[in-house]
């Protein structure tokens, strides 16, 4: 039979090739259809992935800088034919050559010279990666969350823990966040915080979160000067049944609100709000202005205003204590550095 000649005419086309379809495979004197060539080939097997791990890149670095693998192998205090395998299996990863191989040398291809350069970047990342996460794990790098309540930077003794830890712990980010001790409870139980400085409010204490006593100031009054009280060296929490108080708001989650309720209730009266605010200078401020009486953490007498004076109060439940709060599970050496920071002031 003649061999047949693909026209652009239908009639000299082979039978069952149509203008305008899929394209067809002439095997000898029979067109095939692709769809049906397609189906009766071998199918091509997939690529692999390239599968690299870090011995690879370290063993062909130092092939590349040795350009031996002689030497590479000494230097890597290993066997050569092993080398020479690991170093055939990554340029089968690849795709790509990366020596020219001689009798007694190596040469870097182009390729080989492209990898050097990004396999030295990427061990120097993987380095540097360890390093810093073992720094951040022995707690000498990383960040600590610090939440206290405004009254506790009137003191000596938080503002001199924090300058000493930034001192020994430069490489560590220290967040210091203003913030009620209700707040700050509620924060820790959420993992927000890492460590709190807070007075203890009347409420139950999260799950989670461990409470201990830190700091301890006695309590005075502070009043406007002239008044009959001043005239006194020392006062009773009887002395103010019947005068105009400034307090903190109960629904601010400032702890010694409770406090100084708790002490009026004990001597047998409810505290008479003539006002009520957040802020301690504040709070300073209104009683300058005649408003009324605080009670307030001797600390507070750094607020100096010419309209005030400030008076002991009597009582040994006259002291207003500041807590250290965490959690015991935080298994963080940063932590642990703060805590005993913290610990070594109160010892």
């Amino acid at each position: 039979m003649p061999r047949a000649v693909l026209r652009p005419d239908r009639a000299a086309l082979p039978v069952g090739v149509r203008v305008g379809s899929a394209p067809a495979v002439v095997v000898g004197h029979t067109a095939i259809d692709s769809a049906a060539a397609a189906a009766t080939m071998e199918p091509r097997p997939a690529t692999r992935p390239v599968r690299l791990e870090l011995r690879h890149l370290r063993y062909f670095v130092a092939v590349a800088e040795e350009l031996s693998f002689t030497r590479a192998a000494e230097r890597l205090h290993i066997a050569q034919p092993p080398l020479s395998t690991q170093i055939r299996q990554l340029e089968e990863e690849l795709g790509a050559q990366l020596f020219m191989r001689e009798k007694r040398r190596v040469y870097l291809t182009q390729p080989g010279r492209e990898m050097l350069e990004r396999a030295r970047a990427i061990l120097a990342a993987t380095a540097e990666a360890k390093e810093a996460v073992l720094r951040t794990a022995t707690g000498e790098t990383g960040e600590l969350r610090l939440g206290y309540v405004p009254s506790a930077m009137f003191t000596e003794a938080l503002p001199g823990v924090i300058r000493r830890f930034r001192k020994r712990f430069p490489r560590i980010q220290l967040y210091l966040h203003e913030t009620p001790s209700v707040d700050q409870l509620y924060a820790l139980h959420n993992r927000e915080l890492d460590v709190g400085i807070l007075r203890r409010p009347d409420m139950s204490i999260p799950a989670g979160v461990r409470m201990e006593e830190w700091y301890q100031a006695p309590l005075i009054a502070a009043l406007p000067k002239g008044h009959r009280l001043a005239a006194r060296d020392t006062l009773r929490i009887a002395d103010l049944k019947d005068e105009p108080l400034i307090l903190f708001p109960r629904q601010s989650g400032i702890g010694l609100y409770w406090r100084v309720v708790d002490l009026c209730v004990k001597a047998k009266f409810r505290p008479r709000v003539a006002h009520e605010t957040r802020d301690y200078a504040v709070m300073i401020g209104l009683v300058s202005a005649g408003v009324g009486i605080a009670l307030v953490p001797s600390d507070t007498q750094c607020i100096r205003l010419a309209g005030v004076t400030y008076r002991p109060v009597q009582g040994k439940d006259a002291v207003s204590a500041i807590q250290i709060a965490y959690r015991p599970d935080h298994g963080d050496e940063h932590v642990t550095h703060m805590l005993e920071a913290l610990r070594a002031v109160r010892a």
